[in-house]
């Protein structure tokens, strides 16, 4: 129950980081992330990674196979179909830029925290 607790409580927070970006409203909350360098590609690793975190411990890290891959992690998979749509629909909001950097810091956070997110849930079975 703390999981889903958890997810749904970040989930909150992404939609508000995501309600704000849209809004140009981000530079009062998280301003500070421009005077780090490469900041906004570490906030993307560190923000989807999370998010793939907390839907692969709610899920048990559940796994499904797809074509001829086993073992794919569906929070995971779940999280890079949400995250995809999310940053293409930059395209359409003026003021966001669509940028295929950030995606890819997305993707490798929801890989590597996804991993974690297994690692722990098969170290708890054991």
């Amino acid at each position: 129950m703390l999981r889903k607790i958890l997810l749904i409580g970040y989930v909150l927070i992404l939609a508000a980081i995501i309600f704000l970006a849209d809004r140009k409203g981000t530079r009062y909350v998280l301003g500070f992330v421009g005077n780090i360098p490469y900041g906004d590609k570490l906030g993307h690793f560190c923000l989807m990674g999370g998010f793939a975190f907390f839907a692969n411990l709610v899920l048990d890290a559940r796994t499904f196979r797809l074509w001829k891959i086993d073992n794919l992690l569906l929070g995971s998979a779940i999280v890079v179909v949400l995250v995809t749509l999310e940053e293409i629909s930059q395209i359409f909001v003026s003021g966001r830029t669509f940028d295929p950097g950030d995606l890819f810091f997305d993707y490798l956070g929801i890989f590597l925290f996804g991993e974690l997110a297994r690692w722990l849930c098969r170290k708890k079975k054991t």
